[in-house]
Parts: structure tokens; C-alpha cells; sequence
């Protein structure tokens, strides 16, 4: 079992907690806020990640890889890669570069080409989110300078009846809808032009 130090967290919601994990540093570990109740969020996600390792999803460019579930002390908790920048500190989400008014890169092309290959990634592996907002979406800074989007939570489907799981048709357009309000989203914060909002829709069917 797993000890959970308070120092190692990293970040916290209404439900879960997400702390370094402890021998793995290029991991993050997801346990329940409250462990008594457990946690719907990792109990989805558990179930969503592992359908997708069962499917053969085995490239992990935008969205970290599921490294199975492990006992800490705050209850199971869901193994994670961690990301990073390439100065070994965490990346930030598109929230935090905002708070601190670093958003030129967000207006920029590079940003434009990253959030497309995003979106395509998304819908070629079928990989449907839950939810995407600028709290979930962190920018990686790389060794090569450039830098990379990734959908670091909010990736399941809470459906009761889950068609978008088994076929792509059901999924994609999940993920169409989704990325619409994530697009309107950005447009509102400024770093999304409104003519683009409908052409990147269009753009990867």
C-alpha cells in the first residue's frame, strides 16, 4: 500500500486528489478526496481506461497513458503518466498561463496546429471527454522548444447506455460536440478567433 504524503500532492477537486507517486516520479497517482465515499471519477475512468487498453489504444500523445490501479491510503488510486516540462517541473493547464497573462503562445499558429492535432488524435482513437475546459488541457514545454496539448483528466463517458465505448460513428460524434463547446470556450477567453470555431469542425471530417 501506498503512503500518500501531503507534500507530493499536486492538485485537488470536488473528488479526487492527485499526488506524485512516490517511486515513480514520471507518475501521478488519482485516489478519492474523501476516501470513505470513494470516488464515481476514478471508478469511471478505471473502467474507460481499460476499455481502451483492451481496444489495442497504445499511442499516448495528447491524452497520459493508464498504468492500472494501485492501494494507497486515501483509498484505490489510478496510475498515470505525469506531465511534465523540460525542466522537470509540472506543465501548467491553459488556466494557469491565463491567470498569469502569458497567452501570446495561445494566439499564435503553433497553438492553432496543436489544438487541431489534439482534436484529430481525439477523434482517430475514438477517445471521447467527459468534460474539457482550460483546467484539464495542460501545455508541455519540450526540450525542442515547441509545445504540446494534453488532455490531462475529464476522459470517460458517464453515458448509461455507453454506445460512443464500442462504436467510432457513436463516439466521434460525442467528441464533435464536445469540442464545439471547448472551441466556443476559448473563443470567449479570447484566444480563439470566431471564424475559426466552425472551420476546425469541419477541418477533420
Amino acid at each position: 500500500m501506498y503512503r500518500l504524503a501531503p507534500v507530493n500532492e499536486i492538485a485537488h477537486g470536488n473528488d479526487r486528489a492527485i499526488y506524485r507517486h512516490p517511486d515513480r516520479p514520471e507518475c501521478c497517482i488519482k485516489v478519492p478526496r474523501f476516501p470513505e465515499r470513494g470516488s464515481q471519477q476514478n471508478e469511471r475512468e478505471k473502467v474507460y481506461f481499460e476499455n481502451l487498453k483492451r481496444r489495442g489504444v497504445d499511442d499516448w500523445r495528447h491524452v497520459p497513458e493508464y498504468f492500472g490501479a494501485v492501494a494507497t491510503d486515501c483509498g484505490e488510486g489510478l496510475v498515470f503518466g505525469l506531465i511534465t516540462d523540460a525542466d522537470g517541473q509540472i506543465s501548467s493547464t491553459i488556466r494557469q498561463y491565463r491567470q498569469r497573462g502569458e497567452t501570446a503562445w495561445f494566439e499564435s499558429q503553433a497553438f492553432s496546429n496543436e489544438l487541431q492535432g489534439l482534436y484529430r488524435y481525439l477523434r482517430d482513437n475514438w477517445i471521447v471527454p467527459s468534460d474539457i475546459n482550460d483546467r484539464n488541457i495542460v501545455c508541455q514545454r519540450r526540450v525542442d522548444g515547441t509545445r504540446r496539448l494534453w488532455l490531462i483528466d475529464g476522459v470517460s463517458n458517464p453515458d448509461f447506455m455507453p454506445l460512443a465505448n464500442v462504436w467510432p460513428w457513436f463516439a466521434r460524434q460525442k467528441i464533435d460536440r464536445r469540442m464545439k463547446r471547448f472551441f466556443a470556450k476559448l473563443a470567449g477567453y479570447g484566444l480563439l478567433p470566431e471564424p475559426e470555431r466552425n472551420e476546425r469542425v469541419r477541418s477533420v471530417h
